[in-house]
C-alpha cells in the first residue's frame, strides 16, 4: 500500500502516520508530500526516519509548483534515491498551465520513478511522452468520477502503452478497498477491459507503479508470500464459475477469509489476529471527537463536507 500523504502541516504529523503504518500489518509506502516553500529539511529528515524502500517523495508537481520548484523536488528526489508520484490533471485552468507533463519532459524530469495520479485531461501527445520515459500512472475511479474530474484515462494509457495501477484516493468519499475500484474501472470503459487487465491493475501492476514487483503482485516463486484467500461460498459470490470475473464483478471486503503477508497470517477465519478491536474502536472514536471539536463541527450526521 502506497500512502499518498499531503495533510501534513506539522512534522508530528508525518510522524504519527509513520508510526501508524509500523504498526498495520502489512507492506506499506510513505509518499510524504510535505507542506511549505522548502520541503528539502523535512524531507531529509524523514529520510532519515525511513532510510529503505519504504518512503517516497509525494511531488507538488508542475500543476501546484512551478517547474523550477518541481525541478529542484525531483532533484532531491533522485539524490536520495526516493520514487516520485504526483497528482496531475492537465486540464482545468491550474495555475501553470495545462501541458504539466511535457513541461517535465522538456526539462528531463520523467523516468521510471515517476508515477502521475489520475491524468483526466492528459493529450495523447502527452500520456506517450510519459510511456517513453517508463513513467507510471495510477487511476482512481471512483473518486475521478464522483468529483467531476475528466473520463478515467484507462484505455487511452493502455493505448499508449503504460499499465495502469487503481488507486482510492478519498476514503472517507470512496471507501478503502481495491474492489469497488476495479469494479467502477471496468464499468467506465463499457466493455474495453476484460476482468484479468482489472484484477492486473489491482495487483502486479499496482506493485509495479510501488517498485515492487520483484517481490509481491502475483503468486510466483521467490516472491514474498503476500496473499487474500476470499470465501467462495459465500452466499453473495456462490457458486463461483469464473473465479476472475467474479473477483472483480462482485467482489468485496466482507469475502475477504484470510491475509498473509509474507507469509505470515495477519486475518484468519475472517478475524484479524493480534488487534484489539474494541480497544482500536475507542482511539478512533476519541480523535473522531477531538477533531470535530477543534473543528466546531457536530457529530450527529448533520455536518456534510
Amino acid at each position: 500500500m502506497l500512502d499518498w500523504f499531503h495533510c501534513a502541516d506539522h512534522p508530528e504529523n508525518a510522524d504519527a502516520a509513520i508510526a501508524a503504518l509500523r504498526e498495520a500489518p502489512g507492506h506499506s509506502i510513505f509518499c510524504y508530500g510535505a507542506a511549505g516553500p522548502d520541503i528539502e529539511p523535512e524531507i531529509r529528515r524523514v529520510r532519515d526516519v525511513l532510510p529503505g524502500e519504504d518512503l517516497a517523495l509525494g511531488l507538488r508537481g508542475p500543476v501546484m509548483s512551478t517547474m523550477d520548484e518541481t525541478a529542484a523536488d525531483v532533484a532531491l528526489a533522485k539524490e536520495l534515491g526516493l520514487r516520485m508520484s504526483t497528482h496531475v490533471h492537465g486540464t482545468g485552468g491550474w495555475p501553470h498551465g495545462d501541458r504539466p507533463i511535457a513541461g517535465m519532459a522538456e526539462r528531463g524530469l520523467l523516468d521510471d520513478r515517476v508515477t502521475v495520479v489520475h491524468g483526466n485531461g492528459l493529450s495523447d501527445d502527452q500520456l506517450a511522452m510519459l510511456a517513453d520515459a517508463g513513467s507510471s500512472v495510477s487511476i482512481s475511479p471512483d473518486v475521478e468520477l464522483k468529483m467531476g474530474f475528466e473520463p478515467l484515462i484507462t484505455g487511452r494509457a493502455l493505448a499508449a502503452g503504460i499499465r495502469p495501477s487503481l488507486s482510492v484516493d478519498d476514503c472517507p468519499s470512496a471507501g478503502g478497498d481495491l474492489f469497488s475500484a476495479m469494479r467502477t474501472a471496468l464499468a467506465a470503459e463499457r466493455g474495453g477491459l476484460a476482468s484479468r487487465d482489472v484484477l492486473a491493475f489491482a495487483t502486479i501492476d499496482g506493485a509495479r507503479t510501488c517498485g515492487r514487483e520483484a517481490r509481491t503482485g502475483s503468486i510466483t516463486v521467490d516472491k514474498d508470500a503476500d496473499l487474500v484467500l476470499l470465501d467462495a461460498e459465500d452466499p453473495s459470490v456462490f457458486p463461483v464459475g469464473n473465479a476472475v470475473g467474479t473477483v472483480v464483478a462482485a467482489g468485496h471486503p466482507g469475502l475477504v477469509d484470510s491475509v498473509f503477508v509474507a507469509g505470515k497470517a495477519v486475518k484468519h477465519n475472517g478475524k484479524l489476529l493480534d488487534v484489539d478491536l474494541p480497544a482500536l474502536r475507542a482511539r478512533l472514536l476519541a480523535s473522531r471527537d477531538r477533531i470535530a471539536a477543534a473543528a466546531g463541527i457536530a457529530v450527529d450526521g448533520s455536518w456534510t463536507p
